[in-house]
């Protein structure tokens, strides 16, 4: 049985969809629940090991997150593609520059640079005087393997519709983690290194038999997950159609969960 480190951990800081959960407008029982499990800001996660701390996407919901888990330092920030709900928290990284005096390390897919300098190019022009903006140390990703620290990471394709998105996976001790958020589809290449994953983060959008062309619906994701052969699968990127979370959690095969905000995992 592996031996597990405490000071390793895994958490999801948000399992939403680009809604999120409630949806504004939406009176339906999910969006009304009482339950916390139910309440899912946009998707966000972090892995800290013993002296790093990584970051994937920063939605709009970020500084909230980061309120609510205590987060005072990042080393890295990875970002799987240019969409609102992964990106739009990105100014919120300012204040870490201010915590570390120093520029955030930030990694993107290639194909996502010229999106990113349109939309923030201020954060790569020099600020005028008393004006705070995030300061960034840039790295573009094709599919080459890298490391933050003592974390390395391999970097895959996903399929997210016409969409370009990339997936990681991590390797943290004896831990690989898998992270493919946005997912539709898996190219052969993507399979062979995420197969046997110790944990699998896959997306599921909904609990019914719905088609979406760019997302995975909870049964196909759970088809995915048994054709990948993970430990343990949890899902993510939710609407408020995947049901109540303690109802749909009992319809799972064993080694599959539905992720919440706050879960914490450690690995």
């Amino acid at each position: 049985m592996k031996q597990i480190d405490i000071s390793k951990t895994f958490k999801f800081l948000g399992t939403g969809t680009s809604f999120g959960v409630p949806q504004i407008g939406c009176s339906c029982d999910v969006c009304q629940s009482n339950d916390p499990k139910d309440n899912r800001t946009r998707c966000s996660i972090s892995i800290v090991s013993e002296s790093t701390s990584i970051i994937v996407d920063t939605g709009p919901d970020f500084r909230q997150q980061c309120l609510r888990e205590k987060i005072t330092r990042i080393d890295a920030v990875l970002y799987t593609h240019f969409h609102a709900d992964h990106i739009f928290g990105l100014d919120d990284l300012r204040v870490f520059n201010y915590l570390q005096k120093d520029k955030l390390p930030v990694y993107m897919p290639d194909f996502m640079y010229d999106q990113f300098i349109q939309c923030f190019n201020y954060t790569i022009t020099k600020p005028g005087p008393g004006l705070t903006r995030p300061r960034f140390d840039i790295n573009t990703l094709s599919n080459k393997p890298f490391n933050v620290h003592e974390i390395n990471i391999d970097v895959v394709d996903v399929n997210h519709g016409e969409t370009k998105v990339k997936g990681y996976v991590f390797y943290c001790g004896s831990s690989k983690i898998s992270y493919l958020t946005d997912c539709k589809s898996l190219p052969p290449e993507t399979i062979e290194k995420v197969k046997n994953s110790d944990i699998l983060i896959l997306s599921a959008l909904w609990n019914d038999t719905n088609q979406h062309p760019g997302h995975l619906n909870l049964q196909e994701a759970i088809d995915l997950s048994r054709k990948l052969c993970p430990e343990t699968t949890y899902f993510t990127h939710l609407t408020h159609r995947i049901g109540f979370h303690i109802e749909t959690e009992k319809l799972l095969p064993n080694s599959m969960h539905l992720a919440y905000d706050g879960l914490t995992i450690n690995i």
